[in-house]
């Protein structure tokens, strides 16, 4: 590659931008160097490519003639082209076509006699059809936008576009647009759109290294072409014809490392490259595959998929380096990894965000990264990278300005990185360097985990002083309500509190005066969101009540037919400060919203005091959840892709027919099966562990992450610290599905690896259903903890062999869901935990208990109150379903494997039955540890997620009435349960068993087979002469869960055993052992030991029965 630098492009002028952002800042002051002269030293390469001259025919599309317009739009009209290819336009039911046309705040040109209203409607058909596809013509209106709102369907109704259509008028100012299938891009011309779908379609070329493309679907060639432009010019001219320089390929054969590599691609046809076409900059132009017959003619065209070469040439030398901008003692250093980028400019900003000049950067050509050292900026220095770059979504060479994929710092609302030195001693609260975990983690199974929620723990919360509410500061808070709940539960043996995103989040706004919260005036959502003053609630615009208080007057008249609370709740998500966080912006900056200054380096400081207050005053350690599967968005032209517009078409994973970027994970999957995605990941886990402290880290979707990415991650932070622990949702489903592009991190996958994950087989036993059930079925299937075949409710369909199986996957799970362990399942037949059936997988897959999260509830789905009430009885009083919520809870806290707990479990934590309360603010999400209110029955959940349940949810709720609704002291006991439950985990060592082969060896299962009475499980975990001591106090164990209405006795042919003294409420108050004979009350989760007196005795050895 030749670089040179160019006269012309340096004396262009640069344009200033000025961007002035509210609020205060007092971190990010640089001093003198922002009061210098504007500089710009901007100073492009030239790439100069070295193509071949070929001589062989030019390639053409195979028309004949000119694509005409039947009509145009008139006045108050617009036309609607579908194009499509003339063979296409003879064997498609056209005909039956229809478009979907509505109005909203943002299009609102459609005349109503075109508006459909329902989806079913297809009224609006062609006005005709010729070779090239339909045409519909569209009435419009005068209105306050320039657009329309248009999806075009087939005879099925099936969207034939990429998504929802949107036809601006000001970019095709003659109202005639015409679409492509697969694309909800308009085109100003049909020519334009019958060109996109004839010359090049879709992108399934793939350029694997730099010697092999790959290709599918190519019918018949004579051959297959790779052009290229610099420019962004590989496009017909006037004559249809490619008059760009190409590279000619030769067929190849893969060879058997390539196959493996790409093992989805392994059945396309592959070509060869050239071994004299410098490929590095190549990969910098536009791509388009082309294959021609012995004419030029077109047969077949595509774009190209650059991701495998970008690894093949720059990655082994970039993978080593370091990223970022480092502060040095006469500079910073920044570096990007930008290999396909023409160039890369830094953009420094003063303290208000003012443009103060700009820094060319050099390329390494070997790595792809481009560097810069300079004075001109230092620690706090606000800055960007202003990039040129081919965008194949686009077409077209891309200039923009973007942050840094590597910012540890960030200006409110991510619009600019900030350099900072993470070392520095005034973002470091006193003691931080000497500050330790409390909590060993040399044995997880010792974890209790407690899912939590930044926003949720504190956001209402009176005794929090109010500027630190929602923030990571209410953590700092010692004699808070919230805090002091914490310090109660660590006291008596929850471990580890683990917290949903805390990195920089793309969907919550972090400027105060653009947010409106349920605490503040409803004035302030009438000034923040205008659609609230178009809807029926813009009478409240003038009030002096508080958001709060309007939802509450509205839950008074909620109903299915008028579902008020949730309609304006949805209005208050648009703009409030709650979300989960599960939509990443940049991955290694604390949340801004999260902190009392979002603008600058306070969050950092901020979220270290709040560390070092979980583990000092609280003695907890800290888990966070991390979400590296997806990114929130991608493509040039959103505001938050930052990966795709630097490395387009690398850091998200594409369909590999489309080049669309999969979305199965909800958003945009990442693709870190690639080494600097991988990269990427490992690199931002390590500043979390090293220098934020975190003692474990929770990954969301980790079955769309490859299984060797995931160990390579967890090697690398523990290198920082050895202990570190790494667990997550092992899902298998979408693309990646089956291991079909690599061996993912999935729960069949992670059998010995230490890595642990969510164990959906013991939450569906004792919840009942799954968590996609619906309408009836929510209260037709019931689990083992609410009264499955033993207390069935009027619409159970749950039958006496579904209520032992669901028994059967309760006792596996609390056998720490072990693929070797073995017992009598209710068949009456001897198996392993891998041939118990789950929904046709195996029930059983982990190798130690160390690797399986047992859980009964979570952020996802309904809390498990809420669950608990589509199940249980009607006639069933308060009182029993809080034991039955405790029985649920105590199959995790009580068996082998680790428990995890959502946050408001043992408060009876309703979410007034929100199946997915990601965006559903605080009203439906707040967690009240004062126990004055669980949340129940504060309106119908949203439509959009729970629509189709309000009828069992009026149900559940009218049928139940006040026994649904648990007082303070109904919570109080809860509380008092859950407390019981950790203390006594924490008291015996042999309910932590860490080790697959000790659980095999002591832990047996009585009550099994055939004739055993449902919902009775009994455990036993044997301590005696013939296994290794594991505690001096005990010789055995006995643990009986009665998840039944009535009394259950049990007799084991064992003396000795007793209740265990931990037990501090009435949990288990009237178990009894007479004699050999344990007697166990109705829902009663009962642990009985066999204590030890001077010589160790023979316990409970192992055997099935």
């Amino acid at each position: 590659m030749i670089y040179k630098r160019s006269l012309l492009a340096s004396s262009i002028l640069s344009f200033l931008t000025t961007i002035t952002v509210v609020g205060c800042n007092n971190s990010s002051s640089t001093n003198t160097s922002e009061k210098d002269a504007y500089f710009d030293t901007t100073n492009p390469p030239e790439i100069v490519l070295n193509l071949p001259h070929n001589t062989g025919p030019i390639a053409k599309l195979p028309i004949s003639g000119s694509i005409e317009e039947p009509v145009v739009a008139n006045d108050n009209e617009a036309v609607i082209y579908l194009v499509a290819k003339p063979d296409q336009a003879l064997t498609k039911n056209f005909n039956q076509y229809s478009l979907h046309i509505w109005n909203n705040n943002q299009c609102d040109r459609a005349d109503e006699s075109s508006v459909n209203g329902a989806w079913d409607n297809s009224q609006n058909k062609p006005i005709g059809i010729d070779e090239f596809g339909p045409y519909w013509k569209v009435k419009l209106k005068p209105g306050s936008t320039n657009c329309l709102n248009v999806i075009v369907r087939d005879e099925q109704l099936n969207n034939q576009l990429s998504g929802d259509g949107k036809v601006d008028f000001a970019l095709i100012p003659d109202r005639t647009a015409s679409f492509v299938a697969g694309s909800n891009e308009p085109k100003n011309s049909r020519e334009a759109a019958f060109i996109a779908i004839s010359g090049i379609e879709g992108a399934k070329a793939h350029l694997i290294d730099g010697e092999t493309l790959i290709w599918d679907g190519i019918q018949s060639a004579n051959e297959v072409r790779l052009y290229v432009s610099l420019a962004a010019s590989v496009e017909p001219n006037n004559n249809y014809q490619y008059d760009e320089p190409y590279i000619v390929l030769k067929p190849k054969a893969l060879t058997l490392e390539q196959m493996q590599t790409f093992p989805h691609l392994a059945t396309m046809s592959a070509y060869s490259i050239p071994l004299t076409i410098d490929m590095r900059s190549v990969v910098k132009a536009e791509m388009v595959a082309l294959a021609v017959d012995t004419e030029g003619n077109i047969t077949a065209g595509t774009k190209v998929q650059p991701a495998g070469l970008l690894d093949s040439l720059f990655a082994t030398y970039a993978e080593a380096k370091t990223l970022g901008a480092e502060v040095t003692a006469d500079g910073v250093q920044f570096d990007l990894w930008a290999p396909s980028a023409q160039n890369v400019v830094l953009v420094l900003f003063d303290g208000a965000k003012k443009e103060r000049g700009r820094l060319q950067m050099a390329l390494d050509g070997q790595s792809g990264i481009w560097s810069l050292k300079t004075n001109k900026a230092q620690d706090g220095s606000y800055y960007r990278y202003l990039i040129d770059v081919f965008h194949p979504v686009s077409g077209n060479i891309e200039k923009y300005q973007v942050t840094d994929p590597y910012a540890l710092s960030l200006s409110m609302n991510s619009l600019f990185s900030q350099v900072v030195n993470l070392d520095d001693q005034q973002l470091k609260p006193d003691g931080w360097d000497e500050l330790q975990r409390p909590i060993p983690q040399s044995n997880p199974t010792k974890f209790v985990i407690y899912e939590s929620h930044v926003r949720d723990f504190s956001s209402l919360d009176q005794s929090t002083p109010e500027a630190f509410r929602g923030k990571f500061k209410a953590f700092t808070e010692t004699d808070s309500v919230p805090v002091k709940h914490l310090k109660q539960l660590s006291k008596n043996g929850i471990t580890h509190l683990h917290l949903l995103p805390i990195f920089d989040i793309a969907t919550i706004n972090e400027d105060p005066t653009k947010v409106a919260d349920i605490n503040m005036p409803f004035s302030q959502l009438c000034e923040v969101n205008s659609e609230v003053k178009t809807s029926s609630f813009s009478g409240d615009c003038l009030s002096s009540l508080t958001i709060a208080e309007i939802l509450a007057r509205e839950t008074e008249n909620d109903t299915p037919q008028t579902p008020r609370v949730q309609e304006l709740n949805r209005l208050v998500s648009a703009t409030d400060s709650f979300n989960w966080g599960y939509d990443p912006f940049h991955y290694t900056v604390p949340e801004g919203s999260y902190s009392t200054n979002p603008d600058g380096k306070q969050r950092i400081l901020e979220l270290r005091e709040m560390v070092q207050s979980v583990k000092t005053d609280i003695k907890m350690n800290v888990v966070m959840d991390v979400v590296y599967n997806h990114t929130n968005s991608a493509g040039p032209t959103s505001d938050t892709s930052v990966l795709d517009k630097i490395v387009p078409w690398y850091y998200n994973r594409l369909n590999p027919q489309t080049g669309a970027v999969e979305n199965s994970t909800c958003c945009s999957n990442t693709a870190p099966e690639h080494t600097m995605m991988a990269k990427l990941i490992q690199d931002s886990l390590v500043v979390w562990a090293r220098d934020y402290k975190i003692d474990a880290f929770r990954f969301d979707l980790m079955g769309h992450h490859p299984l060797s990415q995931i160990k390579a991650s967890l090697k690398a932070v523990q290198a920082v610290d050895p202990d570190v622990y790494f667990y997550g949702e092992g899902w298998n489903f979408g693309e990646v599905a089956n291991d079909r592009l690599f061996v993912q991190a999935t729960q069949a996958n992670l059998a010995g690896t230490g890595i642990g994950s969510f164990s959906d087989r013991l939450r569906d036993s004792v919840r009942g259903g799954g968590p996609f059930d619906g309408g009836d079925g929510l209260r037709q299937h019931q689990g083992f903890g609410n009264g499955a075949f033993v207390q069935p409710n009027e619409m159970s369909l749950t039958t006496k062999e579904t209520a032992l199986h669901l028994a059967d996957l309760t006792r596996l799970g609390m056998a720490g869901n072990l693929k070797d362990f073995q017992f009598i399942d209710a068949k009456g037949n001897k198996i392993r935990g891998s041939e118990l059936d789950y929904n046709g997988q195996p029930a059983g897959y982990a190798k130690d208990p160390t690797e399986i999260q047992n859980y009964v509830s979570k952020h996802d789905n309904q809390t498990l109150w809420d669950n608990q009430q589509y199940k249980i009885g009607y006639d069933v009083d308060i009182q029993t379903r809080v034991r039955m919520q405790a029985v649920s809870l105590a199959t995790a806290m009580l068996g082998q494997g680790v428990p995890f707990t959502h946050m408001g479990s043992e408060l009876l934590r309703s979410k007034s039955m929100q199946r997915d309360s990601y965006d559903s603010g605080d009203w439906y999400n707040r967690v009240d540890f004062t126990l004055q209110d669980n949340n129940w029955n504060k309106g119908l959940p949203r439509v959009d997620k729970d629509g189709m349940n309000y009828e069992i949810i009026q149900q559940v709720i009218q049928g139940s009435g006040v026994n649904a609704q648990p007082s303070r002291a109904d919570m109080n006991v809860m509380v008092d349960y859950y407390l019981d439950l950790a203390k006594l985990r924490q008291s015996y060592p042999l309910l932590t068993l860490g080790r697959g082969d000790d659980v095999i060896k002591r832990v047996s299962f009585h009550n099994t087979g055939v004739d055993q009475r449902p919902g009775l499980i009994v455990m036993t975990i044997d301590n005696g002469n013939t296994v290794n001591d594991l505690d001096p106090n005990v010789d055995a164990m006995v643990i009986v869960i009665n998840a039944t209405p009535r009394q259950q006795k049990v007799d084991l042919g064992l003396s000795g055993l007793v209740l265990s003294p931990v037990y501090r409420s009435n949990l288990a108050h009237n178990t009894q052992v007479i004699d050999n004979e344990i007697s166990v009350p109705a829902w009663t989760p009962a642990v009985l030991v066999k204590p030890r007196h001077n010589i160790r005795s023979e316990g409970i050895p192992v055997f099935m029965n």
